[in-house]
């Protein structure tokens, strides 16, 4: 007769936890091109006009660490003492406080239970000796997870998961254009006669967005993945011109001094790439240490030879 009611406390709890649908949490992008606005159930990130979502974690597989499973049916053998017992309820990935009505089942009411990927809940119950003996429900457990991509031993400003320089630049290099030169006078200049060049497209900060599934360290649950979100940003830095004379500045403005044929106008360029990270466990979004990730050089340059006009010049 116990072994029933502890088959019975098992399948009862099976059912307990069917019908929990997880609800994710995700950054919607209601216009294109990007906009500055932000719509989530959740949080999102903001760069450069841009959004980024960072989704919420899968369903926990077990307990955090601190909590083990329950990994056998509660039995009695002789002799025998009562005893409690914690069953721990079917994880979800769908927030909230974890109880989600109740239900009559071993003779008296017990709550329907959910895991969260913040909480796990559970039931406890007091089991006693005798034929039959008794599974009593006693209250609801209730035990903080901690999800985190890295380890509890990681320093938070080593925790950078699926950090990939050389991917993260090939990431950004993927979003910045390769640059023109425009030049007025546009084909050939004059002595005397200032040189305005610009670069086309005009430079500006480029954005691209690497999505990393890590593992669940923080609760010990690596079967559970978090999703993490690195924003790579490009940003410009000062241009150094060259001109037909040899010379170099970092003004787009050049007078030429001297005839010069078949000379060219260069420009180099250096986009320095950095990395924010973010994550979220289901609640609210954290950020991972913003990261120098190298830079991207850039060069181009347009054939431009200077005329003089009056014969003594230079």
């Amino acid at each position: 007769m116990r072994f029933g009611r502890r088959i019975a406390l098992s399948t009862v709890l099976a059912i307990l936890v069917l019908g929990v649908s997880a609800e994710g949490a995700s950054a919607d992008f209601p216009n294109k091109p990007p906009t500055v606005g932000c719509q989530a159930t959740a949080e999102a990130v903001e760069f450069g006009g841009e959004c980024f979502g960072a989704q919420p974690p899968t369903p926990p597989t077990q307990p955090a660490a601190d909590h083990p499973w329950l990994t056998a049916e509660p039995s009695t053998q002789p002799p025998c003492m009562p005893y409690e017992t914690i069953v721990w309820a079917a994880p979800s990935g769908q927030p909230g406080d974890g109880v989600s009505g109740t239900l009559w089942a071993l003779g008296q009411r017990l709550p329907i239970l959910y895991s969260t990927p913040q909480t796990d809940f559970g039931w406890e119950f007091t089991v006693t000796c005798g034929d039959p003996g008794t599974i009593q429900y006693q209250t609801i457990v209730r035990a903080a997870r901690t999800p985190s991509p890295c380890s509890t031993q990681t320093l938070l400003t080593a925790c950078l998961p699926g950090y990939d320089p050389s991917g993260f630049l090939a990431a950004a290099e993927g979003h910045v254009p390769a640059e023109t030169i425009v030049l007025d006078p546009t084909s050939t200049g004059v002595v005397g006669v200032p040189v305005e060049a610009q670069l086309s497209p005009v430079p500006s900060a480029a954005y691209a967005e690497v999505d990393v599934a890590a593992p669940d360290l923080g609760d010990g649950d690596p079967a559970e993945i978090l999703h993490v979100v690195w924003v790579v940003q490009a940003t410009p830095e000062v241009v150094l011109w060259r001109w037909p004379d040899g010379s170099t500045s970092a003004s787009a403005r050049w007078v030429p001094q001297t005839y010069t044929e078949r000379g060219t106008v260069g420009a180099s360029l250096v986009y320095e790439v950095t990395a924010a990270g973010y994550w979220s466990d289901g609640v609210s979004v954290h950020d991972l240490p913003s990261v120098t990730v190298g830079s991207i050089p850039l060069t181009a340059q347009l054939p431009y030879s200077v005329e003089q006009i009056q014969a003594g010049l230079g």
